[in-house]
This record gives C-alpha cells, structure tokens and sequence, in this order.
C-alpha cells in the first residue's frame, strides 16, 4: 500500500475506534496518551496503541489477576485486516466483562468422596454469590484436566502428593485440605485456607525470575536474524519474536498471544519488524510439527494446520529456514553448554505425541524427509496406549523410559534433555531405566522447564550456520 494511503486509513480506523459503543465496554481516549485508546470492563482493559509506521498494537489484560490475555500487533495493510483483529480483541475483552469465575478442582483417589464437597462449594456459590465452580476429579484425571482450573483441592488421602502436584501444575494453586475440614465438609474454613494460599501465592509469583538463555559457541550472528518459535500451550498459542544484530546482541524480544493463530499472523510479525528493521538478512522459524519439502504440518497448532513454504519465500527476499521445534530446541541447549559434544532433547506433551531433536558430534540429524527424531512412530511395549500412559507421571515414567531407551540403543547420547511437565525429577526415570540398561550405559538425563528460548537460540544459530 502506497504510504500517504496508509496513514488515512490508519487515521480513519482511530476514528472509527472512537466512536464504538458498545453495553460491554467503555471506550476513551487515555488522558496521558492521545496515542492510545482503551476498551474498558470492570475486570479487563484493552489498550489499541499507535506508534510509527502506522504501526498498531492491540493488548488485552485480565485486571483481575493483571494477566495478558491477547496481543498482537502489525501494520495498516487494509481497514478489513484492522477490523478482524479489533473484532479478536474485542472478544477477549467481552470474555473479562463480567468478575472471573474461580474454577476450584476436588480430587481425591476415584473423585467420589470430593464429589459431594464440590456440591457444597457450588451450593454455598449460589448463596453467597461467590462466583465459584467446583467439580471433583479422580487421581489418573487430575493432570489431563487440571491445567483448566484456578485451584486444586486434594482429599486428605492424596495430601501426600502435593508438592508433586504443584510441581507439575505450575500455574494452578495447589492445596491440602486439612482432614477436619475435610470430615466436616467446612466449606467456610476451605474458603479462608484459600484466601490465605492465594496471597501467598501472589508473592512467590512477583520474585520469580526469568534467566535468559547464554550462548557458549563461538557462532556469532553478524548481521540481523529475525528468530520466531510458534509455541502451543493449553488455553493460548504463542508467537515469541526475538531479533538478533551483530554479536548475538538482542534488539527486541516480544511474543503475540491469541486463542489461536493463522499464517496471517506470522506474516503480521515478520512485516511490523521489517517495516522498523528493513536490513534484516534472515528469517528463522522454529514450528511444531513435519517439514517435509514445501509444506509444513502443524495440526497441533489450534488454527494453524498445514503451511505452504513458498508463500513466505515468495513474499519476502530474505532467506527463510523453517525448523521442527525440538530440532532448534536441541541447537539451542547444544550452543548454551560446552560439556557434551553428542546429545537429544526429548520433548514429551501431556495428553500428545512426544518429538526429538538428535546432535551426533555436533551435527543436528535431521534424516529423509526430516523425520529424524519423530518418536511417536516408535512401535513401542507399552503397558497401555501412549495417550492414556501420557495423563499421569506414573505413566509417563514408562512411556518416556521406552522412548529413552530406543534413543540410547540407536545414538547412545551423552546426556538426554529432557521437557516433560508430568516428570518432576529425573530419580524414578533413572530407577526405571535401570531395569532394562546397565546403570553405566545411562546418559545423563537433565530436566529442563521451558523450551522457548532454546528454540529461538536454535533458530538464530542455524540461520547464522547458512549464511
């Protein structure tokens, strides 16, 4: 679009923005910003910033648990393309209309004697207004849909796993009814134990802090490579961004968060930061699922599906490497150490199949039609289905150790890295292993809680490799 044209169409949709009405929101023009317009409800606010090169942001934060819950941003193609984004925008705003419903999880050995405390919370809800939902679980159900709940309860006769629980269930409040309370179904005390955990809660959040990835190798980036990681989790897909110049410097590193996400989207990042950056020289990708020729897989993606490559390579003159996640996720954890020279990252999802990345003296193995690392063909003695053995750490135990021990028979790595929320420690896989291998044939295995940067410290180094 020619510039001048651009920038009316900009100054038109904030116009349009301004006059929006709407019984769910407020709209206003921020006093201290003429920049900025907010969409406001009484437990979320939207904030639609415009910043140079018609550059527009759309932001959404849960003020409740002050959360973001969307953002994006991208520059003024056409006044259609703003108004489908403002229209995502707003139906995340109207989702935080109302007070947040706090979604409590009994669970208990079979979930039948939390049952009927769920019913008291749900019946003291109604009475009290409290807003509260409560449903009870059994133990082999709490991981697969524990993640869609605020609070977890655990019956006394559970109360011995809790710290396990939360290791696993980071974001979820994990607490231990007390056996009087239980007995008694003291729906009243439960609420003040909540209260109380939740404060607490709330301080251990603000003093945890993110340690960024170092890179050991010597690979240094000697010109600007744009680095993105598409990355899934349970309610929200994700794009994190990071732009590297000259000596691995970071210059931004931002991610978009949205329900679910298309390839317009990717398009959207890459234009916004070619419009500020237009030197850049390398575009990497790291993306969930099978690159195989000019398509790409990504039916784990919730809107995503399949990619054609030759749309970007067309769209764009920079170079553009495409790269399986747990392959970048691999170069990445290889250039942050210097101790290992042959090693396999082995990403197992909860409820999902399991992916690896393989460095063999170096060299990432990628193999005929990139299906190097793909373990979920592995024709594995399981004691039950992948997908029912992947919902509890007991299970997971025995899925991942056949997985490891197909890995060790075929590149015997030196250390197996290892990202699997179900698995909190690595003693019992350890144990388990040695039950099929000689202690002294067991690679080291290393637990890792995040993958994201090392997919986008991959990504970059891969792209620096080829150039």
């Amino acid at each position: 679009m020619d510039e001048f044209l651009r920038d009316i169409h900009t100054k038109i949709f904030r116009e349009w923005l301004l006059l929006q009405k709407d019984p769910d929101y407020k709209v206003e023009l921020d006093p201290n910003d003429s920049s900025h317009i907010l969409f406001k409800t009484d437990y979320g606010e939207g904030l639609v910033t415009f910043n140079a090169f018609d550059i527009i942001e759309f932001q959404v934060t849960n003020t409740f648990n002050n959360e973001i819950e969307f953002y994006l941003h991208f520059q003024m193609k056409t006044i259609k393309h703003a108004l489908e984004l403002f229209h995502e925008m707003i139906e995340s705003i109207k989702k935080l209309a109302n007070q947040p419903i706090t979604k409590i999880l009994l669970c208990c050995s079979g979930g039948l004697t939390t049952s009927f405390f769920a019913s008291k919370f749900n019946e003291a809800s109604k009475l009290l207004y409290l807003n509260i939902e409560a449903n009870a679980t059994g133990y082999n159900q709490l991981f697969n849909s524990g993640s869609d709940y605020d609070i977890i309860l655990l019956a006394p006769q559970i109360s011995y796993l809790h710290a396990k629980v939360q290791d696993i269930l980071k974001e979820q409040l994990v607490i231990k009814i007390p056996p009087q309370v239980f007995a008694k179904y003291d729906v009243g005390k439960m609420l003040a134990i909540m209260q109380e955990a939740k404060k607490q809660q709330k301080q251990l959040l603000s003093e945890k802090e993110h340690k960024e990835v170092i890179i050991q190798s010597s690979i240094e980036c000697q010109s600007k490579i744009l680095s993105l990681a598409i990355v899934r989790n349970s309610s929200r897909v994700h794009i994190a961004y990071r732009l590297y110049g000259p000596k691995n410097q970071v210059l931004i590193d931002k991610e978009i968060i949205k329900n679910t996400i298309s390839l317009s989207d990717i398009l959207d990042v890459i234009d916004t930061i070619m419009v500020q950056y237009p030197d850049i020289q390398m575009i990497g990708i790291s993306i969930p699922g099978i690159i195989n020729k000019d398509t790409i897989s990504s039916a784990n993606i919730n809107g995503l599906g399949e990619i054609n490559k030759n749309v970007l390579t067309c769209r764009y003159k920079q170079k553009i490497i495409f790269t399986n996640d747990v392959n970048a996720a691999a170069v990445g954890y290889y250039a942050s150490q210097n101790q290992y020279k042959s090693l396999s990252v082995l990403f197992q999802p909860t409820g999902s199949f399991a992916g690896a990345g393989m460095i063999i003296n170096g060299q990432l193995i990628t193999g005929k039609h990139n299906l190097a690392g793909e373990v979920q063909y592995l024709p594995l003695a399981l004691n039950a289905d992948k997908l029912k053995l992947n919902k509890t750490p007991e299970g997971m135990i025995d899925l991942v150790t056949k997985i490891i021990l197909s890995i060790i028979s075929v590149i015997s790595p030196e250390a197996v890295v290892l990202f699997c929320t179900l698995i909190t420690e690595t003693g019992d896989l350890k144990k388990e292993l040695e039950r099929y291998i000689p202690k002294e044939y067991i690679p080291d295995i290393i637990k890792v809680e995040d993958l994201n940067d090392y997919c986008l410290v991959g990504s970059m180094i891969i792209c620096a490799q080829s150039l």
